[in-house]
């Protein structure tokens, strides 16, 4: 009988606590019936390449261990494909392994390989872009850029960067182009949400789900330090009259000048015009036992 094919799609230089990943997983395998896989990531990767080596190898799962840019990436390579997506969450943020449930430690998640479940949650397409979790226009995006260019790491660095989006923060005249209506209207920040929350556990959109198959689109509409911290600490419903959700299958958001604009935490640079739309049972994850 053929041994389980794993393929390990690798950032080396994800997180601030790097590990010998190679040598981590093939210690866990010792003595198992697997065959082990590595591709190993470097800065000019592409999903193309990792779409090759999958059709070359033809593994039974595909693992993802880095951050939610990572994943990003890999989950790409796999869309629409049926090969089931594993994560190690390894990254300086985790969001969508934390709103999976997917735990922290590299054992219990190579564990939770072997003995999860399966199960399809949706994308977002955005413009030339793939959206798993959360993407956003505006203020968070704002922060991750200066994250980006600072040279403090991990949630320390994160938050001072969040702390200066927040206290620089710009409103922008807007024209949202949704399924049955044009709003036009002026926001600090737009989310673009398939699932509820920012891996800091702060709630942008309680109502969200990943197999809901429809994502919501969160407008901030003041700059509310009272919100912000309602987002950060309490599930609590946001005042209406400065967040405002709307559950979506498309939207077009045209914007009076360019914005910051995040895809998954990763910063992809400033758009002045944003097309969405939903991308059904798009990718095959393994997640913990529910």
């Amino acid at each position: 009988m053929k041994p389980v094919t794993l393929l390990f799609v690798i950032n080396p230089i994800s997180g601030t606590a790097r590990r010998p990943w190679q040598q981590v997983i093939s210690n866990y395998y010792n003595e198992k019936q697997v065959q082990l896989v590595f591709f190993i990531l470097s800065r000019e990767t592409t999903a193309a390449q990792i779409k090759a080596v999958i059709h070359e190898k033809l593994p039974d799962r595909v693992i993802a261990v880095g951050g939610d840019g990572t994943i990003k990436m890999v989950a790409s390579a796999l869309l629409n494909l049926s090969i089931p997506l594993g994560i190690i969450p390894a990254g300086s943020a985790n969001g969508l392994a934390y709103e999976l449930g997917i735990p922290g430690d590299p054992m219990e998640a190579l564990e939770m390989i072997e003995t999860g479940t399966i199960i399809q949650i949706h994308a977002i397409a955005i413009n030339n872009e793939i959206c798993l979790h959360l993407a956003d226009i505006g203020l968070n995006a704002r922060a991750i850029k200066k994250f980006n260019r600072g040279k403090i790491r991990g949630w320390l660095g994160y938050g001072w960067a969040s702390l200066h989006a927040l206290y620089t923060a710009q409103m922008h005249r807007v024209t949202i182009q949704m399924e049955s209506e044009t709003l036009k209207l002026r926001a600090a920040m737009i989310v673009l949400a398939n699932g509820k929350s920012y891996s800091t556990g702060a709630v942008i959109n309680p109502p969200g789900s990943l197999t809901d198959q429809h994502f919501e689109l969160v407008v901030m509409k003041e700059i509310s330090f009272l919100e912000t911290l309602k987002m950060l600490f309490t599930h609590q419903p946001f005042d209406s009259e400065k967040v405002e959700i709307f559950p979506l299958q498309s939207a077009t958001i045209r914007c009076n000048r360019r914005i910051p604009f995040q895809v998954d935490g990763e910063y992809i640079g400033k758009v002045k015009n944003i097309q969405a739309r939903i991308i059904k049972e798009a990718i095959a994850v393994i997640v913990p036992h529910q």
